[in-house]
């Protein structure tokens, strides 16, 4: 029954003109193990920026694409924010985003610097003085576009208590106020990332450790959290991300088997065979979270 459930499912998949499998016996494997151990063994990890909120915006007057903020980028939006901040971490960009998708670089040479970048941007924003109160603010002020389904997916899981790890290096602090501001923020679901240290008055004084950036997901063991409480008797995991980064995700949690899910939201002449060979499943130019639906609505 899970079988042929899984392959029609994957027929559906195939459908949609935004879907890439490469391995279909492989997915359609996987699939049928999710669908017949059910809910109760599943959960899911997912990356914030660019995954659950979209790449691409458009702007409301002129219609132009424009990038859609960051989590990292939405306080130097914030209205109250010293206008030297945008400057600094302007320049913070354009040093070190060249280094993160320098192709002749590996990893570990790259690393130092993403750290470099991590360290420098917090002590910055720390060095703003913000509050809780400011954190809210930003997620008002900043019209962050989620991707579009997401509330589906997030509410489906919420439903049938399927746990949901929100997993980012961004700045944990952000994602739990947007969310919150898309009344998108469940009882099922759980943030790790860089989260901020606030003193007796309120005020960012400093950022939690560890670090995480871009590159070290995997070093993450989510056995420490109050969280894995929730997970540890699920054995399939769905991860969702839009970097070859985002496969460390679930290294810090034993599973049994995990169904990766890539989004390739820019360009694609040179980033789709990659793409294909490293996820199970690749949505392609930034499209909505329909085949997650698809595959939640299979489980019943």
């Amino acid at each position: 029954m899970s079988l042929g459930r899984a392959s029609e499912l994957v027929q559906r998949l195939l459908t949609n003109p935004t879907i890439r499998i490469k391995n279909i016996d492989a997915t359609k494997e996987k699939l049928t193990k999710i669908i017949g151990d059910g809910r109760s063994n599943l959960h899911f990890i997912s990356d914030f920026d660019m995954t659950m909120s979209r790449y691409w915006t458009r702007d409301k007057v002129t219609g132009a694409l424009e990038r859609n903020p960051s989590c990292h980028g939405i306080p130097s939006l914030y209205s109250k924010m010293d206008p030297k901040f945008k400057s600094v971490t302007d320049n913070f960009l354009a040093t070190y985003y060249p280094i993160e998708v320098n192709k002749t670089m590996t990893r570990e040479e790259k690393t130092p610097f993403m750290i470099e970048w991590w360290n420098k941007t917090h002590n910055a924003l720390v060095g703003q003085n913000i509050t809780r109160d400011d954190i809210r603010g930003m997620a008002e002020e900043t019209p962050v576009e989620l991707r579009p389904g997401i509330n589906t997916v997030l509410e489906l899981c919420y439903a049938r208590a399927i746990p949901f790890l929100v997993f980012s290096a961004g700045i944990g602090d952000i994602i739990d106020e947007v969310l919150k501001e898309h009344g998108l923020m469940f009882p099922n679901m759980h943030t790790v990332s860089n989260m901020m240290e606030f003193n007796e008055n309120g005020i960012c004084i400093a950022f939690k450790e560890p670090l995480i950036h871009v590159f070290n997901k995997s070093e993450f063991q989510l056995e420490v959290t109050p969280y894995h409480k929730t997970i540890e008797d699920r054995t399939n995991v769905i991860l969702m991300g839009d970097s070859l980064g985002d496969l460390q995700m679930s290294q810090g949690v034993r599973h049994d088997l995990c169904l990766n899910i890539g989004f390739c939201n820019h360009d694609w002449e040179s980033l789709e065979e990659r793409y294909i060979d490293a996820f199970d499943i690749v949505i392609m130019r930034d499209a909505n979270f329909d085949p997650v639906i698809d595959i939640l609505e299979y489980l019943g």
